[in-house]
């Protein structure tokens, strides 16, 4: 069963709501007890800052910030032109589900086509690579050493050759 989150009878849905909401409950009880034999004046300064700071942002402080703004209101020492208006600034908090549904746009479109793309293209080019190299006469660094040694086999022997003709060649003027 779900964790029932509530704070001065205001229930929260996410846990992030309800913590910001049990901080700002401290708050105010702290600012009421500030606030007692304090006379108008004093209360509108510190409702003031209390509305520059932003301090609350959860029911609870607007809750306390109405609370504040109707007694102001009732004081006739204070205009209504004096006291200002509660901004309310809420975190829109999207449906995940409907953030799955979201169609993507058009741009992020046309880089997954351009990716789509290169990404052939490299394929391509890899197996190219790969093409060259089983099918090319040239030593490679898997064979080099093997090729290499072959080669100088093979003058070695075209060498004894000559050098068994020039023997030969040599026997027969000396006779």
């Amino acid at each position: 069963m779900a964790k029932l989150r509530i704070v001065d009878g205001f229930m929260f849905h996410s846990e992030e709501e309800y913590q910001s909401a049990l901080k700002e409950q401290k708050a105010v009880v702290y600012l009421r007890q500030q606030m007692s034999g304090k006379n108008a004046s004093e209360i509108m300064k510190i409702y003031h800052q209390l509305l520059e700071q932003k301090m609350f942002h959860t029911e609870v402080g607007i809750s306390f910030l109405h609370d504040v703004y109707v007694s102001l209101q009732l004081q006739k020492s204070i205009s209504t032109d004096q006291l200002s208006p509660i901004d309310i600034e809420r975190k829109v908090i999207e449906n995940p589900v409907k953030e799955k549904e979201k169609k993507p746009s058009i741009k992020l479109l046309r880089q997954v086509k351009i990716l789509r793309i290169m990404v052939i293209a490299l394929l391509f080019v890899v197996v190219g690579m790969f093409a060259i190299t089983l099918t090319s006469q040239s030593p490679t660094i898997l064979d080099y050493e093997t090729k290499i040694q072959n080669k100088y086999a093979s003058w070695e022997e075209q060498l004894r050759q000559r050098e068994a003709d020039v023997a030969k060649r040599e026997a027969a003027l000396m006779e």
